[in-house]
């Protein structure tokens, strides 16, 4: 699987009142890391995929909080494609200390149905040159 690491820094805003990171922001970096993996996949979402009608609906998501994270505190997010099929897509996400890579903070998936012009749709039928990119990034290992 092709890793894309994507790095954030906690902003205050994006923490509860005790000043730890607010759960909802986890998916909101979990989309960051994901449209910065399409884009190394030569994917881009507002270039490539949806100017062409392609767009990747979430239909689960889910995330596990192990360490607390706090404003100003470094991230890295790591997102890799897991599964793929004609008509889905799954990544996972691992978040750690950018200071301290053994440190797991977070863990996530979600998982995407592959629409076209507003449709669920088979991507390897609707856009066959898209499924051979992801069918590329997702082979390497």
């Amino acid at each position: 699987m092709a890793t894309c690491i994507w790095r954030t820094q906690l902003r205050w805003a994006e923490c509860d009142p005790a000043g730890i990171i607010y759960h909802a922001h986890l998916f909101d970096w979990f989309s960051e890391g994901r449209i910065q993996w399409l884009k190394e996949h030569d994917l881009d979402y507002y270039k490539v995929l949806r100017p062409r009608g392609v767009e990747l609906l979430v239909r689960h998501a889910e995330a596990q909080f192990f360490h607390a994270m706090h404003p100003g505190d470094w991230v890295a997010l790591s997102v890799d494609l897991t599964s793929l099929t004609p008509t889905r897509a799954k990544f996972d996400y691992h978040v750690v200390k950018d200071d301290n890579i053994q440190q797991e903070m977070s863990r996530g998936i979600t998982e995407h149905v592959f629409v076209h012009e507003g449709r669920a749709s088979r991507v390897d039928r609707r856009t066959p040159d898209l499924f051979t990119l992801f069918q590329a990034a997702f082979s390497r290992s």
